[in-house]
């Protein structure tokens, strides 16, 4: 496989470009053309697991970015974005913000982009072994063979992969900028509760 890395995202602010600036978000270029909304389509199966492990993982984030998403699309319709319109209704993801990486080793690093209150989901898929996450700030370390699926927030949490072989992942993150833009509440981070606190086993 190609090494090489693309975003994919629906609505995106250019390099330097935030809302307090006055820029305004436009369709990422990787969108653009008329084959836009059949590279969205092809990715909704992704799409879907990826939303549907946030709902268990942070369910209030989930929803929060639905309503981001409805707020999003109502401004681009108010302002006659039919492009951004339409790549929209095909979306599949709560997630604003999409990245496939493919055969590129990651060394450790921080998202500095995505919010630091949100979980990005990163799925990997392939043909390879040896497969290894270190979260190096926590002091954990994952196997990441292929089909594995994990959720941290990359703006905190240092995270890096090894393996060797062919992979591709899925990263899957929410732009902290498109979230100011359109003036919709995030949650609190999410919170660890011991199940034992809660559930109570009787003989």
């Amino acid at each position: 496989l190609t090494p090489g890395c693309i975003n994919l995202a629906p609505c995106w602010f250019q390099q330097g470009q935030e809302v307090t600036d006055g820029f305004f978000p436009k369709v990422l270029a990787t969108l653009k053309g008329k084959d836009g909304p059949d590279v969205i389509i092809s990715m909704q199966c992704a799409a879907v697991l990826a939303s549907a492990a946030l709902w268990v993982m942070h369910p209030k984030l989930y929803w929060a970015s639905v309503n981001m998403q409805i707020q999003l699309a109502r401004w681009a319709m108010s302002h006659g974005l039919s492009d951004m319109c339409t790549r929209m209704q095909f979306l599949a993801s709560v997630f604003n913000c999409a990245s496939v990486i493919c055969n590129r080793q990651c060394p450790i690093h921080r998202d500095p982009s995505s919010s630091p209150k949100g979980f990005d989901i990163m799925t990997s898929a392939g043909h390879y072994c040896d497969g290894l996450m270190t979260l190096s700030n926590l002091s954990i370390w994952l196997r990441y063979n292929s089909g594995a699926m994990v959720g941290c927030s990359g703006h905190i949490v240092r995270h890096g992969v090894t393996y060797s072989g062919n992979r591709i992942v899925w990263a899957w993150f929410m732009c902290d900028s498109i979230h100011n833009f359109v003036g919709t509440a995030r949650p609190l981070y999410a919170t660890y509760v011991d199940v034992g606190w809660n559930v109570s086993v009787s003989a």
